[in-house]
């Protein structure tokens, strides 16, 4: 038992750490690179800021990555309430890492490189319409598009309810999570058919605060072992 708590309580501070490099470190990379690769005249000046916009890039990479550990270090606490759950969440967590990576940053480093064409002396119609293409691909993959927020938001709704049912955290905080991410979901599903007021992504702002606070407490607090002992029935399917 010992063991297991000791376990566990590693493992929440090990998530807790993920938890804040995957966001820290994404906002951490735009600021290198998001004003120069948004910028119209992208396909310009890249080329003449590699250095930067490839520094920032390998900052985000860090932060991709952190999202299937945080899956993988979870997961035999989540077991421990429900196998099923814990595996979707890992699921979920595994395919935002693959979004990512396969579309939103291939798709930056692929901007460097066509602005690298160009200072060559490459077509720049035939860049711009290729630069056209990514903006799209990115409007759907990237952190702030469509498929990966939704991804996203079901993953964390599938984490928030274990947290909330389980009594894992404090309940007031998996709550807050549960209804930040229905109101991100809510959002991203609106903005694919109508056109959303400028104010709405400030809406986007109570789940990246939560996830601030639940990863304050995994590191300082950790999970409530005695929740993990306690295994009700109804949410376990774990045998003992």
């Amino acid at each position: 038992m010992q063991h297991d708590a000791t376990n566990f309580r590693r493992a929440g501070i090990i998530v807790g750490i993920l938890f804040i490099i995957a966001t820290a470190f994404l906002f951490l990379g735009e600021v290198f690179y998001r004003s120069l690769l948004d910028s119209p005249d992208v396909l310009t000046i890249a080329a003449q800021n590699k250095s930067v916009i490839t520094f920032g890039l390998m900052i985000e990479l860090v932060c991709i990555l952190a999202m299937p550990l945080i899956g993988a270090i979870i997961y035999p606490v989540l077991a421990r309430v429900s196998v099923g759950m814990a595996l979707t969440y890992f699921f979920f967590r595994g395919v935002e890492g693959v979004i990512l990576i396969t579309v939103a940053l291939t798709n930056k480093f692929a901007l460097l490189s066509l602005s690298e064409a160009v200072a060559a002396g490459a077509d720049p119609v035939s860049a711009e319409s290729a630069r056209m293409l990514i903006v799209a691909q990115n409007a759907l993959g990237n952190t702030d598009g469509s498929i990966y927020n939704i991804i996203f938001g079901l993953g964390a709704l599938c984490l928030y309810t274990v947290l909330y049912r389980a009594r894992l955290i404090p309940r007031w905080i998996s709550l807050w999570g549960v209804i930040a991410i229905i109101i991100l979901l809510a959002i991203v599903i609106a903005a694919m058919f109508v056109e959303l007021p400028s104010w709405a992504p400030l809406l986007v702002a109570p789940i990246a605060v939560q996830e601030m606070v639940m990863a304050l407490w995994f590191i300082f607090r950790g999970f409530d072992f005695s929740a993990l002992e306690a295994k009700p029935p109804q949410y376990s399917d774990v045998p003992s």
